[in-house]
């Protein structure tokens, strides 16, 4: 939240008293309110307490009379519509003073902008807005803490990465036309995917993140990043480790995995060489689909496509490329007779020669399955993947984060560089970065109100992303909140003063739980069954900077009115 004038240095408060001030208004109710707050007022009431409108200058006068000292101050009024017939309210609330201000229309009402041009909040943060820009010319990326460059070439071919529930839409979309003839719809999926691993260096762009493959980064960047990889591609292995045969039926053709081959085929190709890959475990209902879907490819619940043909898995050989081979060639024989039975969607004959053809980017699809890691819900969490985050390698801040099993290199080869640490251009926060108004709360907030749309959840739980150890309480009060903060001096003469101008803001309470005890642990446990809290997941240095904002906004608000059922009464920048 933008703050007036930072508060005096010592000498000067010594005998000009400082006293903070907070504009606050809802875009429902058409009433601004303003908090002053100073701790002399915890020592003595205020007497003669008056108040003057001064709508020509944009100032609230007050004077009183404070241990019978007078006082006048000069508070700055944000340019909205106020009704200039209602006198202001003010009284005297214990350790602060409290004015009210009627409007005429609410601050966001589309009246209020076309009186004040120019007066208004910065534009929203718009993801589509982002992809426009970075896909209007060569761009590259920078460090927003020390500005150094962070790629070695320009980005090529950004596009919007597809929402984590992409399959789930595709099924409603096609399901309905396609479950009676076999799964067609995640044929569709399966093309879909392979659509995307054609593109070749593409860069993913979501809400929070820039997603590109760390062969565009720096040598002095990427030297940071463990880039030794395990000799043989476990994961992909384990993909082609299904043996497949056909089983025809009345409706459609099936494929069945032939567990009996499969251990036969461990046995002879892997047991030689002593390896053993190991599976690939994750959370939620991983579980093989093939005996309920028939012939359709499976899929983990993060949301990667595994087709079952094991083709060309890895580019590179490897010890384990004759095994891979075999298990190609059998997979081949299967799909040349493999029949897409829903002549709506697509070329039912090329089907087979096309799954073969374009076979997708497997690492590109895990990217897009996994996502970024700077806000992960519940129930995208993958097991046995580990998230890394992602230092400058000249000023060693936080840029993002990257994703990795079984080593310390990316498992999908790429990095998450989050917004808010990142810039498109020099000079850092100018006209041209496209991610100068993307800070971290901002980032946070638009995220939090998705959800709690979404889900109609207003009680979030934000966890330790490595841990899983509750972090943060938070209870959504109002989404549409406008606030300005600032400092103004007692008795001061001059007649400058700084413009205030209302920023949209979302209004919570918070509690901290970073060293809660274990029994306080055990209350937030209960806390967030017994709402149903929704779960977020971040790593630890996001949820300290975003502690860290949401402790300073406190300090916004007087002491009385920063506490609500043990919890703290903070905003955040939307």
């Amino acid at each position: 939240m933008a703050a007036a004038s930072s508060p005096l240095a010592a000498g000067d408060s010594a005998h000009r008293r400082q006293w903070r001030y907070t504009w606050e208004t809802l875009a429902h109710l058409p009433l601004l309110r303003l908090y002053l707050s100073h701790p002399a007022l915890s020592a003595a009431a205020p007497s003669g307490l008056r108040a003057d409108l001064r709508l020509d200058a944009d100032l609230l006068l007050l004077s009183f009379f404070l241990t019978s000292d007078p006082v006048s101050l000069r508070v700055p009024v944000p340019r909205v519509l106020v009704d200039p017939s209602v006198p202001p309210e003010c009284r005297a609330a214990g350790d602060h003073l409290e004015v009210r201000l009627t409007l005429v229309l609410p601050v966001d009402h589309p009246v209020v902008a076309a009186a004040f041009p120019g007066a208004g909040p910065p534009a929203p943060l718009s993801l589509r807005d982002d992809l426009k820009s970075l896909s209007s010319g060569d761009v590259h990326l920078y460090c927003k803490t020390c500005s150094a460059r962070l790629t070695k070439q320009p980005l090529r071919d950004v596009v919007e990465m597809p929402s984590l529930n992409w399959e789930d839409v595709a099924d409603n979309w096609f399901g309905g036309c396609c479950t009676s003839f076999g799964g067609a719809s995640e044929k569709l999926i399966s093309h879909y995917i392979n659509a995307y691993g054609r593109l070749q260096r593409t860069t993913l762009l979501d809400a929070t993140s820039i997603i590109i493959e760390k062969d565009y980064l720096e040598t002095d960047i990427v030297s940071r990043v463990d880039i030794s990889v395990p000799s043989v591609d476990f994961v992909a292995l384990e993909e082609a480790m299904f043996n497949v045969t056909l089983q025809s039926d009345h409706t459609a053709e099936k494929i069945k995995l032939n567990n009996s081959e499969e251990e036969v085929c461990h046995e002879k190709k892997i047991g030689s060489n002593h390896l053993r890959p190991p599976v690939l475990l994750e959370e939620g209902p991983c579980i093989d689909n093939t005996e309920k879907n028939g012939g359709t490819p499976w899929t983990d619940q993060c949301g990667t496509i595994q087709l079952n043909n094991g083709g060309d898995v890895n580019s590179e050989k490897s010890t384990s490329d004759c095994f891979i081979e075999n298990m190609e060639q059998t997979s081949q024989e299967a799909d040349s007779n493999l029949v897409d039975p829903c002549s709506c969607c697509g070329d039912s004959g090329d089907s087979g020669k096309a799954g073969l053809e374009n076979q997708r980017d497997y690492k590109l699809t895990k990217s897009i399955s996994l996502g970024s890691s700077f806000i992960i819900k519940e129930s995208n969490l993958v097991k046995d993947v580990n998230w890394v985050e992602l230092l400058c390698s000249h000023c060693s801040s936080s840029l993002g984060s990257y994703p990795s099993q079984y080593s310390d290199a990316p498992s999908d080869g790429r990095v998450r560089l989050f917004k808010c640490y990142t810039s498109s251009d020099l000079p850092v926060g100018g006209p041209h970065d496209v991610f100068r108004g993307h800070t971290l709360e901002k980032l946070f907030v638009n995220l939090l109100l998705e959800i709690a749309e979404d889900e109609i959840s207003f009680r979030t739980v934000v966890r330790d992303l490595k841990t899983k150890r509750p972090m943060l309480q938070i209870v959504l009060l109002s989404s549409k909140a406008w606030m300005f903060s600032g400092y103004c001096c007692e008795n001061e003469m001059d007649g400058s003063h700084v413009t205030a101008h209302l920023q949209p803001t979302v209004k919570l309470l918070y509690s901290n739980c970073s060293s809660a005890s274990e029994t306080d642990l055990r209350t937030v446990e209960e806390w967030s069954s017994k709402y149903r809290a929704e779960q977020l997941y971040m790593m630890v240095g996001q949820i300290n900077e975003l502690t860290e904002c949401l402790s300073s906004a406190k300090d916004e608000f007087p002491l009385s009115c920063s506490s609500l059922e043990g919890m703290c009464l903070s905003s955040l920048e939307r």
